[in-house]
């Protein structure tokens, strides 16, 4: 091969160049191309995913739910964190509802993160630690008040390790909220171990400050028989120390479960209006364990002085004090401590379950109870019979209290003589409802009947002048009983009967008519008015399965008001004539009774249902109510299945609304 020149060479290289300078030209242009056509396929797939969206659009307004507007999608979501949630969060170290929903679609995700409140619950029911989660639920919860709940799986008294994971939980969980307590409304805090149950009263004794918006605080040991060695519990005593003086309290709830109540502050104490104790049996003879006693509690409420509502369950403190001074029938015992009555001036409801009936009096009468107006308890019998549980049969009564401003009460029994020896030591002069029912256990298909005792066994003044409303549950009234009942009742306008038996004696002694009387052609003769109950207005009947139809209808009869009657126009213009038709005597009125004015005037006449001789009540019904009785208005029946649908709306002619289920 000849030899180049270096002109030949440099010849090749220019032209090698300029191709190479063509190509990089091309290249720059196809790159430029593929730009383009990057950019188109950019701007398809953009509008390809605006047209998508338009179209999931579109689909989503087909379910109504997507109707709503965010507004109410927001008050749906919190009514559905604010619901319990314990059954699908056990186990969890966060409260599911929230995430549940933020997982649903976009648009809920979007509205449930701009939902602080969503957040504000912060559920620990774990055992074992995991930070991230609470401090998401916090974080998420921006500045809304926190509601903290830890409640971890009870377990074993006698496993070391899930105490210690518990209380290494609590103490964590403790630490991480601690910067947070100024916003937190409402501590709910459940445990197993008196370790992890120490924290806390801890964490509320140091913190007393700072705790400005606590509303609600529950503290519950989860085992039966809480051991509180090694800790403080047992003789910590906050009731003694000078509260702060410009510690200001919102606390309104607050809820104790076999913890001293005098580990509680009492700046906590100042506000509460709502208290729930609860401290069942000892089930166990592990020591050392904590007694509820009756200086506990008398001291304890005394701390209290806006207290409402108060609840006890299964909470029966052991008598270790005695009252100023012995009650009628009682002598003073020098191995107690002498307390005077204390007064719950507020206290509006209570509610107490499972009570033995000697305790109901000796509890009660430790406290003046000026504003009660319901009373709602479930009396359990005795587990020994060292003593009778019948006042009436064994010793006289020590002693009576007065519930004078009691409306409404709620009595639960086992079995007639729990019920009499419970209430026959209270005098209701003023109650307006009243409702007994069977507690006890009945196998399925127990054809068994648990009889009601007669009133004046279970009061020891069974004039009810002022009720209206009575109801009866699960019961069964003696033949007879039911108009010895009812004849207390003079004011009744209300009756229910749920599973009772014997409710035809009941429903007859409704429709027992005052007496007999001929219209004014003295062509025919019926019932005239009635004898007990003459302003009764409704009657409820539910489950109710061995009276007859006759007898309800009889009852509804006996009160209607039949158009034309010529014998009901007479008895309004003349009374005393009908009356003495009705008794087959002349009736002589008497001179009405004066009494003198309040202040100091003429005298006026007596009104019905004032005194009688004796300076008492009477609930002896005027003969111008028992003649003209008031119609039944309703008369509701639920599952009775030997009246039929047809038969109830016969009583439809009378005027009265009937309600057949």
């Amino acid at each position: 091969m000849p030899k180049k020149s270096s002109a030949a060479i440099n010849h090749e290289i220019e032209v090698l160049q300029a191709q190479i300078a063509i190509l990089q030209r091309r290249e720059h242009d196809f790159v430029h191309i593929l730009e383009d056509m990057a950019r188109l396929r950019d701007s398809v797939k953009a509008e390809q995913v605006a047209l998508a969206s338009q179209i999931m659009e579109l689909e989503s307004q087909r379910h109504p739910i997507n109707w709503l507007p965010s507004e109410l999608l927001i008050q749906i979501f919190i009514f559905v964190t604010e619901d319990n949630d314990s059954d699908t969060s056990a186990g969890l170290a966060y409260s599911l509802s929230p995430v549940v929903i933020s997982h649903v679609c976009r648009e809920w995700r979007k509205l449930a993160f701009a939902t602080s409140i969503l957040w504000s619950r912060v559920s620990y029911r774990s055992r074992k630690w995991s930070t991230s989660p609470v401090c998401a639920f916090i974080n998420r919860s921006g500045s809304s008040l926190l509601d903290f709940t830890f409640s971890p799986p009870p377990y074993h008294v006698d496993d070391p390790d899930a105490a210690e994971d518990e209380r290494l939980t609590s103490e964590s969980l403790l630490h991480t909220l601690s910067s947070h307590l100024s916003r937190v409304r409402s501590i709910t805090f459940k445990c197993t171990s008196s370790a992890s149950m120490r924290l806390i009263v801890e964490a509320l004794i140091n913190n007393l400050h700072v705790l400005k918006s606590l509303r609600s605080l529950d503290l519950s040991f989860a085992s039966l028989a809480p051991c509180l060695a090694g800790t403080p519990l047992l003789v910590l005593d906050e009731l003694s120390r000078q509260s702060l003086p410009d510690t200001a309290s919102v606390l309104i709830y607050l809820r104790l479960q076999q913890l001293p109540p005098r580990v509680i502050s009492p700046s906590l104490l100042r506000s509460v209006q709502t208290l729930e104790l609860s401290f069942p049996q000892r089930r166990s003879h592990r020591a050392p364990q904590y007694i509820l006693r009756m200086s506990h509690v008398h001291r304890f409420l005394s701390f209290i002085p806006e207290l409402r509502d108060l609840v006890l369950m299964e909470t029966t403190p052991l008598r270790d004090v005695v009252l100023e001074e012995p009650s009628e029938g009682q002598t003073a015992d020098n191995r107690f401590t002498v307390v005077a009555p204390l007064e719950l001036r507020k206290l509006r409801n209570l509610t107490w379950k499972y009570v033995y009936p000697r305790d109901v009096y000796n509890f009660m009468s430790f406290f003046g109870m000026p504003a009660l107006e319901r009373w709602e308890i479930l009396i359990v019998n005795s587990p020994t019979k060292q003593e009778s549980d019948s006042f009436i049969q064994t010793e006289l009564l020590g002693g009576v209290l007065s519930m004078a401003t009691l409306k409404e009460l709620c009595v639960s029994c086992q079995d007639g003589d729990s019920l009499i020896s419970s209430l026959r030591q209270f005098f209701f002069p003023v109650l307006e409802q009243l409702e007994f029912a069977y507690a006890g256990k009945c196998p399925p298909g127990c054809d068994h009947k648990h009889p009601l005792p007669r009133l004046d066994y279970i009061f020891r003044d069974p004039r009810l002048f002022h009720l209206t409303h009575f109801t009866l549950s699960h019961l069964d009234v003696f033949a007879g009983h039911g108009k010895i009942m009812l004849s207390y009742m003079p004011n009744l306008l209300s009756l229910t009967l749920i599973s009772c038996t014997s409710v035809d004696g009941v429903l007859e002694a409704l429709a027992e008519a005052y007496g007999l009387a001929m219209d004014a052609e003295r062509n025919a003769t019926r019932g005239c008015g009635v004898r007990v109950c003459p302003k009764l207005e409704r009657i409820t009947l539910w489950s109710c399965s061995d009276f007859k139809f006759k007898s309800l209808f009889a009852a509804v009869f006996a009160r209607a008001h039949p158009t034309g009657s010529s014998m009901l126009t007479k008895a309004q213009k003349d009374v005393p004539s009908v009356v003495s038709t009705v008794l087959g005597r002349k009736i002589r009125p008497l001179k009405k009774p004066h009494v003198a004015s309040p202040q100091g005037g003429p005298s006026s006449p007596a009104k019905p249902y004032t005194m009688n001789s004796h300076g008492m009540l009477s609930t002896l019904i005027p003969i111008q109510e028992a003649l003209h009785p008031v119609r039944i208005a309703c008369v509701h029946v639920d599952d009775c299945p030997q009246i039929a649908e047809d038969e109830a709306l016969l009583l439809e002619e009378f005027g009265t609304v009937v309600v057949y289920r």
